[in-house]
């Protein structure tokens, strides 16, 4: 094979590289930083016009603004505080902006608030302790995201990483009332880390799955439903199945697309648990964790009701629009050598920005070359047959200016027909973008008022 011309390997705009979209082999807005160039000013999600305001920048760089959001977010539910995330913005633009300043930043604040949070607790205030737990848990999820931008980009220290985040997380969850309890979900030969979210008192209660996605993490997912959930006395069960959180930065293991795999599992441990109603299991999918809760409805059916956050058909449509056309050829011929050959020369030629997200974006399918990665990321789609099978009601949130799978929801919402439900969020609220990263609240109040109306007993 000849050696591919730069002109061929490399054939995006540098605007493109830079808006999330990542060139020549990933697309920023695969699974959770959407590509934000050119969606701001349509004003649509695909059905409702909503009044315009100025976008909410506190970046150039469209995918770290985005990131930057959820960070805000999360104060809503006591998991970050306005002015600790505000001044540490100021001291990433004082570093020049970058992807390791952000990580090396965020690093910095979860430790020093971990410090405070563990004298707290030794003083026996446990409610500040609690507060700073969960705090400092989400300051280091956002260290998590951007260790490969660090000066140490490998598995080894986002496992570092993701166990102080984890471990912080644990010792708020120990702190509530009732307190979170962690489980062990049995799974193939082993089994999955949870957490068990239940208001207490007797009786059975309505339960709900809380699957993320390939960036979200336990911390996020209390933020996306789970505080949500006990407010209304819900229970919550938060699960990391293969490819999320300590499955993939502990022990390497990557997604798989057969998601009722890992469902229906979990649907048997809480149909056994006395405090759920077996006939009231909800599941909440987030992010590319849309797509998968979708593929697992397709093919368990004792869930009361589904909810995706937002609705995903094809995660591989980025990578499929952004991979030059020779390296798709390649990966349809089976050529595994070339392709990770061409694969492997890219990062060099990439700003840091692009070069950030392959790694990132590819992380999830994998541990070997790209050929490997990036066949096994081609698996992630549902089919409109697929899609039809879904028999539960259904709810897929359509947030205006979605950028990471930008139609998708409304496809997936023509698919299924009459049963499911759009749940739209606009700019005018404020809720714009991928996963509303900025109002939370209102995405919740929103899912669950839904899932009150609709999630209908299933039978036995």
């Amino acid at each position: 094979m000849s050696e591919p011309k730069d002109s061929e390997i490399l054939p995006l705009s540098r605007r493109r590289l830079l808006g999330g979209a990542v060139a020549a082999g990933a697309a920023g807005a695969l699974v959770g930083v959407p590509t934000l160039a050119g969606a701001a000013g349509t004003g649509k999600s695909g059905g409702a016009h909503s009044e315009k305001r100025p976008a909410t920048v506190f970046f150039k760089e469209e995918a770290l603004n985005f990131q930057m959001l959820f960070a805000l977010g999360a104060a809503g539910y006591g998991a970050a505080e306005v002015g600790e995330v505000l001044a540490t913005f100021d001291r990433i633009h004082a570093k020049g902006d970058t992807y390791r300043a952000t990580y090396e930043e965020f690093l910095r604040l979860g430790r020093q608030t971990r410090v405070r949070a563990d004298k707290e607790e030794a003083a026996g205030r446990a409610e500040s302790a609690r507060s700073s737990y969960l705090r400092a848990a989400m300051y280091l999820d956002q260290a998590l995201f951007f260790t490969l931008a660090s000066k140490t980009p490998t598995r080894r220290q986002e496992g570092v990483v993701y166990a102080e985040m984890e471990a912080a997380f644990a010792k708020a969850a120990a702190l509530f009332r009732p307190r979170f309890e962690p489980v062990r979900i049995p799974w193939d030969a082993g089994t999955l880390p949870g957490w068990m979210l239940s208001p207490g008192g007797k009786g059975r209660r309505p339960t709900v799955i809380l699957n993320n996605g390939s960036d979200a993490q336990n911390i996020d997912m209390f933020v996306y439903g789970g505080a949500a959930a006990l407010e209304r006395g819900w229970n919550a069960l938060i699960l990391e199945g293969p490819g999320q959180g300590s499955n993939l930065f502990l022990r390497s293991e990557p997604f798989i697309p057969d998601w009722e795999r890992v469902i229906t599992p979990v649907v048997d441990f809480l149909r056994a648990r006395p405090e759920v109603d077996r006939r009231r299991i909800a599941l909440i999918g987030q992010s590319f964790g849309g797509l998968l809760v979708a593929r697992a409805a397709t093919r368990e059916h004792r869930l009361a009701a589904l909810v995706t956050d937002t609705g995903v058909t094809d995660a591989f449509v980025s990578w499929r629009r952004q991979l030059p056309g020779f390296l798709l050829k390649l990966l349809a011929e089976g050529r595994a050598a070339d392709f990770d050959r061409a694969w492997d020369e890219i990062p060099a030629k990439l700003p840091e920005a692009a070069r950030f997200a392959v790694a990132k974006r590819s992380e999830i399918y994998g541990n070997g070359g790209g050929y490997e990665r990036m066949s096994n990321a081609r698996r992630f789609v549902l089919s409109q047959a697929e899609a039809r099978r879904i028999p539960m009601p259904t709810a897929i949130t359509a947030p205006e200016l979605e950028a990471s799978f930008p139609g998708q929801q409304q496809q997936l919402h023509r698919w299924i027909g009459r049963s499911s439900t759009l749940l739209e969020f606009t700019v005018a609220e404020g809720a714009e973008y991928h996963c509303e990263p900025l109002a939370p609240q209102l995405r919740n109040e929103r899912v669950f008022d839904w899932l009150e109306s609709n999630a209908r007993p299933t039978r036995a």
